[in-house]
């Protein structure tokens, strides 16, 4: 045998020895996995998210959306047809009632007042002159010195005189009237919110010249449903809020309570009153979101509504102990922002399992951070 032949043969037989250590070794690891643990399986572990049980303070509101508005709101009218003439309070001032807006073009009205006095002070002397005629026949008449018919007329002419005057006495008032008409003035307190006239302007009674505003306190007001209008009462407590300030809140209270429900959206409309008395004030016509408090559940165990299971007609949660998971029937109240108050069934110190009761049974193992 050469030389070459033997080498070729050695490297033949060594690949054959590692080919049968590689197989030899392979076969004891696959042994070693199958092993006997003695017994010692590893149970399962979920792992969860608990939540402490304490007894807390619930309150309970009833939500709505309405738009603000002011507590009073005058559009005004002139009672005289004229020209303004003198503008004495611009949009945004504040007044008080009877504080003048604008004052129209008085010269013909006055003109007429004078001509009304003197009107009544001429029929007062005439009806003066029949009264005393009127004095003077009937005592003639008792001596029988005028005859009956002479009386009549005298009395005839007394009560025609006394009747032309009042009625010009009522003209010369309406006259003095439509004078003082001539300054248009505030009827309530609050602020000018529109002036829709300027000098020079001719309007009529039948003309909106300006509008004042009193929004010392704002009303909203908003629709209840029939199922919660029994929850309302008058007085009762108010959180306002607005997009325009969405940090602020605004206390009110509940200033009237319908008793009838809108034909349209068979709701009862309720009216909410505050005082508008610190900044950032609130203006007519902000949207506004209302939290009437209905309820007040003082030391009671509320749970997330998501973590109730169900049995027919038993409900029960999961809460950790020692690190198993157990069923606790429980008797569930009402349900106030997606939390329920749980009358009985769980105690304060109880970890109520929040995360994973979906998917967990009793007595699994279970472990939370």
């Amino acid at each position: 045998m050469t030389i070459l032949n033997k080498k070729v043969t050695l490297a033949v037989v060594v690949c054959i020895l590692l080919a049968v250590f590689f197989f030899a070794t392979r076969g004891k690891k696959g042994e070693s996995k199958n092993l006997p643990t003695s017994g010692l399986e590893a149970l399962p572990v979920t792992v969860v998210e608990v939540r402490e049980i304490t007894l807390e303070d619930i309150l309970e509101y009833i939500e709505s959306n309405g738009v603000a508005q002011a507590w009073q709101e005058s559009d005004i009218t002139p009672e005289v047809t004229g020209k303004v003439k003198s503008i004495f309070a611009e949009v945004g001032d504040n007044l008080a009632i009877g504080d003048p807006i604008f004052k129209l073009n008085d010269e013909l009205l006055q003109l007429q007042v004078e001509k009304a006095r003197s009107l009544v002070t001429q029929l007062e002397g005439n009806y003066l002159t029949s009264k005393r005629d009127l004095t003077r026949k009937e005592k003639l008449y008792k001596d029988g010195v005028v005859s009956e018919l002479d009386r009549d007329l005298a009395q005839a002419k007394e009560k025609a005189d006394r009747g032309l005057l009042g009625g010009a006495k009522v003209s010369l008032k309406i006259a003095e009237r439509d004078l003082r008409e001539t300054t248009i003035r505030s009827p309530i307190n609050g602020n000018l919110a529109e002036r829709l006239v300027d000098v020079g302007t001719t309007v009529n009674p039948q003309t909106k010249v300006a509008s004042v505003v009193d929004t010392s306190k704002i009303r909203i007001g908003i629709g209840i449903s029939e199922k919660e209008i029994h929850k309302i009462r008058k007085g009762q407590d108010v959180t306002v809020s607005v997009d325009a300030f969405p940090r602020e809140e605004y206390q009110g209270a509940v200033f009237t309570a319908g008793m009838k429900a809108n034909e349209t959206s068979l709701t009862f409309p309720v009216e909410i009153a505050l005082s508008n008395n610190r900044e950032p004030l609130l203006k007519p016509g902000m949207v506004a979101r209302v939290k009437i408090q209905t309820g007040n559940h003082t030391r009671v165990v509320s749970i997330p509504q998501d973590v109730i299971l169900t049995e027919g007609d038993t409900a029960f949660v999961f809460v950790e102990r020692d690190g198993v998971a157990r069923k606790m029937s429980i008797v569930p109240d009402r349900t106030i922002d997606s939390h329920t108050i749980v009358k009985e069934g769980l105690s304060p110190g109880d970890l109520l399992i929040t995360v994973g009761a979906q998917t967990i049974s009793e007595g699994e193992k279970v472990v939370h951070q």
